[in-house]
């Protein structure tokens, strides 16, 4: 049993990692369109109706609605993820004092508590829906 921890205990992490990666990855290439689109609109802005604006704000919020919904799956797998690595990090005994170190744990116990939600998600969704808002008024108010 202890071998199979030890093999799942890399690919957990990893994949702790690679979620966290994700969410980055998805709010900045959502930021970099959300910033492209309020640059491209800065341009063009004297061309669209009322209608074009109403269709382009509606796409806004369903592009950071998008986003968001994407960012906050991503980081349900992350808590998952990361949750299921506690669980075999606590059975490898890596919370444990003195079974790997003397008189000391491997990890401390503050490690053993899964967060509520990570600041990076959060601060992802803050990023995305600042933009968002910012490209919208540009879009009613040009």
């Amino acid at each position: 049993m202890s071998d199979l921890l030890t093999t799942l205990c890399p690919m957990f992490k990893e994949e702790v990692y690679r979620r966290t990666a994700r969410i980055g990855n998805i709010t900045i290439l959502g930021a970099a369109g959300l910033v492209g689109g309020m640059l491209w609109y800065a341009t063009w802005a004297d061309e669209f109706g009322d209608v074009e604006r109403l269709v382009c704000a509606l796409g806004v919020a369903m592009f950071v609605g998008a986003l968001l919904y994407q960012v906050s799956r991503e980081a349900e797998r992350h808590a998952g993820a990361k949750d299921a690595l506690i669980r075999i990090e606590r059975a490898l005994g890596l919370f444990e004092p003195g079974r790997h170190l003397p008189a000391a744990a491997v990890y401390p116990e503050a490690w053993m508590v899964l967060p509520p939600k990570a600041r990076s998600t959060r601060a992802a969704q803050v990023v995305l829906v600042v933009l968002g808002l910012l490209f919208v008024v540009e879009i009613l108010v040009a």
